[in-house]
């Protein structure tokens, strides 16, 4: 196995639990022994069990007496969003609004910096309102979502709504015409306060979600930044093939949003 600043243990972990993840053991069937994986992964039969002990803590794997260790049955998802239409957007919030629980961490309002400023088309040390919430699904947190948003319009938002709706529909609630939003997806390894709050290990890959909000005028009302834990959500998109001029294409598909949980 190459060389890594990782302990042993931990690398054959995280590549057991991407195989776990990928479904590369089936659920009903006895995962092979500790001498059969130490002798495929290259370690010892401890390494093996101290990387099926971490699996066990997780819930990612469970032993049973006298039969072997077994896949886990993989937790629902939550709701994957499926297109990129800012009517199909609103309504996938709003079912994941009805599955999930959200703790607001932080409410505040602080100068915007300039990173913030330039997202939100204002000067740097404008007043804007930022929050911070952490999303769980069956009390298993999944998203860290810190939100910036204009103060005049983060002033009309109350404490006890951030802590029980998705915030396209509190602005929906207080007239605030949402028209498109602007989205990157890309990945990060957890710091060490976010990775305390989502329940993994410093440094684990999250899935990291920017998204400015515009509402109909084009004025911006809304920078989130979004960690998610990829082994507990998953972001889904339909694609259409397209004729474009030179070569067929990928497009976006508007699709309804579905949910799988």
């Amino acid at each position: 196995m190459p060389d890594s600043p990782l302990p042993l243990y931990h690398k054959v972990y995280l590549l057991l639990k991407q195989r776990l993840l990928a479904g590369g053991f089936a659920p009903d069937t006895a995962m092979p022994g500790e001498n059969a994986l130490a002798a495929e992964y290259g370690v010892s039969r401890l390494t093996i069990r101290r990387s099926l002990d971490a699996l066990e803590a997780e819930g990612l794997v469970e032993r049973r007496q006298g039969r072997g260790t077994f896949a886990a049955q993989p937790a629902p998802l939550s709701a994957p969003q499926r297109s990129t239409d800012i009517d199909a957007l609103m309504e996938h919030l709003a079912r994941m609004g009805m599955h999930t629980q959200v703790r607001l961490l932080e409410l505040g309002t602080t100068p915007a910096a300039s990173q913030v400023a330039a997202r939100l088309e204002i000067a740097p040390g404008t007043p804007v309102q930022r929050s911070v919430r952490v999303r769980s699904h069956q009390g298993l947190p999944f998203s860290h979502l810190t939100t910036f948003v204009p103060d005049d319009i983060g002033q009309r938002i109350r404490r006890k709504d951030l802590g029980s709706k998705p915030l396209l529909a509190i602005f929906r609630d207080l007239g605030v015409r949402v028209a498109g939003a602007e989205q990157s997806i890309s990945a990060v390894l957890a710091e060490p306060g976010v990775a305390e709050l989502l329940d993994v290990p410093v440094g684990a890959a999250l899935l990291s979600l920017h998204r400015l909000v515009r509402d109909e005028s084009g004025r911006p009302v809304e920078w989130l930044h979004a960690q998610y834990r990829p082994d507990r959500y998953e972001y889904r998109m339909n694609m259409q093939a397209h004729d474009m001029p030179g070569q067929p294409t990928w497009l976006p598909a508007a699709m309804p949003v579905r949910a799988s949980a």
